[in-house]
């Protein structure tokens, strides 16, 4: 099954900036609303707490959606740096 996840990334005060991040991959295994995902992207032990998921079988994909990141920053220039960082790490903008 194709697996999609989405994570909001924002800065400090949510209406100043924010952007959603996605990555793809195939998986036999269903995440599930409290499991934690590990990726590349973020630190060792910072993993990510799955906050919905949606299932649709007719076109074989499950929709992942992980708690926000927050940025400790007002600055839009760290929101773009966070995402060109996220490009090396196979996770996309939607734009």
């Amino acid at each position: 099954m194709k697996i999609v996840l989405y994570q909001t990334v924002h800065l400090k005060t949510f209406n100043k900036g924010s952007t959603v991040l996605t990555k793809f991959f195939e998986s036999n295994t269903i995440p599930h609303k409290g499991d934690f995902i590990e990726d590349s992207i973020w630190k060792a032990g910072d993993d990510q707490e799955v906050q919905s998921v949606v299932i649709n079988y007719q076109k074989n994909v499950c929709y992942v959606n992980l708690s926000p990141v927050t940025l400790n920053t007002e600055d839009k220039v760290k929101l773009t740096e966070y995402e060109n960082m996220a490009k090396l790490h196979e996770w996309l903008p939607i734009r």
